[in-house]
């Protein structure tokens, strides 16, 4: 179906400029013209696509030359009317139907027809004609009194058995490593790729603050499942300074907290990182409350590889980004990226750094996305105090342009408090006093509170006490379920017992729930999207240490996603709730090897203070934090990642990001999108980005003849061609290459490429599949191999009896961390060599073995007996 409206946004859009040139050839004068006119119209009507087989559904596009008026547009009802399109099947069944309205301003009409039959259709599209006058239309017009004359137009559909190949929506994800920009044919890739806007934007301010900031979980991040770091970069000094000047042996740079954070509130956009540098010890960049400045140049770079692409220091701290997909007749798709500061006040182009525009008068509200990333504000005004009047309106972030053709790009200051910002303003009689929101969704709902929450709390010296009742609404924004602005339904809470702080949180309109937290017992209260009644809760108590809260201020952390609460802060556990029952599902942190944050003595928590810094793809990103890091940092703090859904451990990496949460909107130090993660790591001071990263395989085997049945050993290696291991101390540290690691060893392994850890004492690499294309063209698995801490596999292999040239495969299929790679070389094995052939002695009889030798040495006796004779004959004679 998709594919089917970017047929009628395409066929539209064509039909629009043909109307547009049509219309300009009437002359707009102020009254209208005696005689009338008889105008005559042309029609045309196209299918496609054409031919198709029996059963597939097909576009039917009719429309006219003419738009009604001149002046039609989408804000009007000056159209035409009655068109009439009538379709003989190949047997002559005749089917018509009848469009009253064309709200098409273009004078288009768009529908789809199934044929169910084999052979030709016969389409006719027929335009009654129609008086001007007849419908709504714009009095002032040169056409009053005019009228447009009949026309019809008429086409055929071949239907045949062949059934069209269905069209691909889009080709595979991918199998490999990959960059930006995602080819614009691969549509599917939208759910491995994302952005991560920012703390200004709606959805993001709720890892960093405890309140409710509604939708605390941006829905669309994709983070890593791996800790394999693709990069570092330093920011400033960091690590052990060296020498022996201080009484801390082994002092550190400073790394930020509590209030000077280094990197504050990274954005990504199209795979790129933007970022503020800190000058020297000052306040960071975007750190809310104590943010004076001065600050450093606002740095572009790529999220893979590091690279800068653009530093300006004419570019301030940064609040969030805006991506807009505009879908209107004119134009289709998302415009450039542009990031602005605080409230809109000032506008940038993405790729370039270069100002836009600046923005004043933009009201405060509860911010949502819209469904094109337009930013929705719903601002409740109250009237004065002697004359209350309560009013509901939706300020639009996409009407700060007047016209689409000119966005972004605009010149001076751009009032957006003016009423033309707003997409509409309605009153709230039943309102009788002031309402606070806490969440609100697009098209569905608001949630407000009158009064005011209880609250025994002390915070920087002032004490707040309340115990009233306060009340709950639901307010409707969905037009199909009755007037916007109506008050679905209201419930009266009573305060809960026992001298109890509570606090408002996060909602799920999935599961229908929104919760209450109880600061001092640590508990959550879950209450019905469509009642306001409770429907579960107090939960048990949380560990003790989450009294303190986030590292801002003592106030429960949650974050809502996959219809779930999770909750972690000092205590150093992360608990998942039901939200549709409140029941605990599961906690991280308590366990053994793979589910624990016990500090044992580094720490004064038992348990690392850990918090939630990101949720994405299935997974829970944590960080080791507090309000004001020791010095030195306490060791084997850590950056962790867990499975949403059960809790397991997915990967673990030696980290300290410092940021301060609470009430000032101070931002994070953490960002994912694209399958990465960005961080400041406090125990160096560097940015971090950790993610799947390319590997390169080599293959060898020898290059001489091989006799065949002969052994052959094939080796080669896997390397790490991430751009980190191109940095000065990799390179030195592996001159030949940083080698892959198993997901099992990359904590250590990462530790000791990048951190001067100790190299992990029981390394594992990763597994290399070897084939060989053999003389007959089939494929043989010879068998895996493993690499080593060198990247080095081997494989000793007894070539097959079948001689001729032999192409072998080296395969890393890839693993968590690593895309995968391959390579080929050839050897040759020869024939073995025929063996000589030793002529066979004939086997010897009896009597050649024992008689004639005997004959034979009878007849030498009785030679040697005559000539003994003949000699003594001789001697007589003498």
């Amino acid at each position: 179906m998709q594919i089917e409206k970017k047929f009628l946004a395409i066929a539209l859009a064509l039909v629009l400029f043909a109307s547009i040139a049509a219309s300009t050839m009437l002359v707009q004068p102020t009254t209208a013209h005696t005689p009338s006119w008889n105008i005559p119209t042309f029609a045309y009507i196209q299918i496609s696509p054409n031919p198709v087989g029996v059963g597939q559904q097909v576009n039917v596009v009719f429309w006219l030359d003419k738009v009604f008026d001149p002046s039609t547009a989408l804000t009007n009802t000056w159209r035409f009317h009655n068109y009439k399109l009538t379709i003989t099947d190949p047997d002559g069944v005749v089917t018509t139907k009848t469009f009253d309205y064309i709200s098409d301003p273009t004078s288009s009409q768009y529908t789809t027809f199934t044929p169910d039959k084999v052979g030709t259709y016969t389409f006719n599209f027929t335009f009654p004609g129609q008086d001007y006058n007849t419908y709504d239309h714009n009095p002032n017009s040169q056409l009053v009194n005019d009228t447009y004359l009949p026309s019809s137009a008429s086409t055929t559909l071949t239907v045949t058995t062949e059934q069209l190949a269905a069209p691909i929506y889009s080709y595979p994800l991918p199998s490999e490593y990959w960059t930006r920009p995602i080819y614009g044919e691969n549509n599917d890739w939208w759910s491995v790729s994302s952005n991560w806007l920012g703390m200004g934007a709606p959805g993001y301010a709720g890892f960093d603050a405890p309140l409710a900031n509604q939708q605390v979980n941006p829905g669309d991040a994709i983070g890593p499942l791996t800790s394999h770091i693709m990069w570092t970069k330093p920011l400033q000094s960091g690590g052990v300074v060296g020498g022996n000047n201080f009484a801390i042996q082994g002092d550190t740079y400073f790394e930020g907290s509590a209030y000077n954070q280094r990197y504050a509130n990274p954005i990504i956009l199209n795979g790129k990182i933007y970022y503020t540098e800190p000058i020297s010890f000052i306040n960071a960049p975007n750190s809310g409350f104590f943010n004076p400045g001065p600050f450093g140049p606002t740095d572009c770079v790529d999220l893979q590889t590091g690279q800068l692409i653009w530093s300006r220091s004419d570019v301030p701290p940064l609040s969030f980004g805006y991506v807009y997909s505009l879908q209107d007749p004119n134009q289709h798709g998302v415009y450039p990226a542009i990031l602005f500061t605080s409230n809109f006040a000032r506008a940038f182009d993405a790729d370039t750094g270069d100002a836009l525009f600046n923005v004043t008068n933009v009201p405060s509200g509860t911010q949502v996305f819209g469904p094109q990333g337009e930013i929705l504000r719903y601002v409740i005004s109250s009237g004065t105090p002697g004359n209350p009047a309560y009013y509901l309106a939706e300020w639009n972030s996409s009407k700060l342009w007047d016209y689409t053709g000119n966005w972004p790009v605009a010149t001076g200051t751009i009032d957006g408090g003016t009423s033309n910002r707003y997409d509409w303003n309605i009153s709230l009689p039943w309102a009788t006093s002031s309402l606070t929101v806490t969440n609100a969704f697009y098209n569905n709902m608001l949630i407000c509170y009158s009064g005011t929450l209880p609250s025994y709390s002390a915070f920087m010296g002032m004490v707040s006490t309340s115990s009233s009742p306060y009340t709950y609404y639901g307010v409707n924004l969905n037009a199909s379920k009755g007037a916007v602005g109506t008050a679905l339904w209201q419930n009266t809470i009573q305060p809960p017992a026992g001298n109890v702080t509570v606090l408002a949180g996060g909602a799920d309109p999935t599961t229908g729930v929104f919760v209450e937290a109880y600061k001092e017992t640590m508990q959550w209260v879950g209450y019905s999207m469509a009642t306001g009644k409770q429907v579960w809760g107090p939960t048990a108590s949380q560990t003790a240490f989450d009294y303190y809260g986030n590292t801002g201020i003592s106030y429960v952390q949650g974050v809502i996603a996959y219809g779930k609460l999770y909750s972690c802060q000092y205590g150093g556990i992360l608990y998942c709730y039901d939200l549709t029952n409140g029941n605990l599902l599961w906690t991280y942190g308590t366990g053994g090897e793979g589910n624990s944050t016990f500090s044992g003595f580094y720490s004064a928590y038992n348990h690392y203070p850990t918090f939630i810094a990101a949720v994405g793809n299935g997974a829970i990103y944590l960080i080791t934090s507090e309000h004001t890091a020791t010095n030195p940092i306490y060791k084997g703090a850590l950056a962790r990642t867990v499975n949403a859904t059960d809790g397991s451990e997915i990967w673990t990496l030696s980290d300290y990001t410092s940021y301060l949460a609470g009430p000032f909107s101070s931002p994070g130090s953490y960002a994912i999108a694209d399958g990465y993660a960005t961080f400041f790591n406090g125990y160096d001071n560097q940015i971090y980005s950790v993610g799947r990263g390319p590997s390169a395989t080599t293959v060898q085997a020898p290059q001489t003849q091989i006799t065949a049945g002969e052994k052959v050993v094939i080796q080669g290696t896997v390397m790490d061609i991430a751009a980190g291991t191109k940095q000065t101390q990799q390179a030195a540290d592996f001159p030949n290459g940083v080698p892959v690691s198993s997901d099992a060893s990359m904590k250590d392994w990462m530790g000791y490429v990048y951190q001067q850890k100790p190299a992990p004492t029981n390394f594992t690499g990763v597994q290399v599949t070897l084939m060989a294309l053999d003389p007959n063209n089939n494929y043989i698995t010879l068998g895996s191999a493993t690499t080593d801490e060198n990247g080095l596999y081997h494989f000793t292999w007894t070539t097959p009896n079948v001689p001729g040239d032999y192409t072998v495969y080296a395969v890393f299929n890839g693993n968590n961390g690593y895309w995968g790679s391959k390579a080929e070389t050839n050897m040759v094995v020869a024939e073995s060599p025929q063996a000589t052939v030793t002529p066979t002695t004939p086997q010897s009889s009896i009597a050649d073995t024992y008689f004639i030798p005997a004959i034979a040495g009878l007849f030498v006796l009785v030679i040697i007996v005559l000539v003994m004779l003949a000699v003594m004959m001789m001697r007589k004679k003498a």
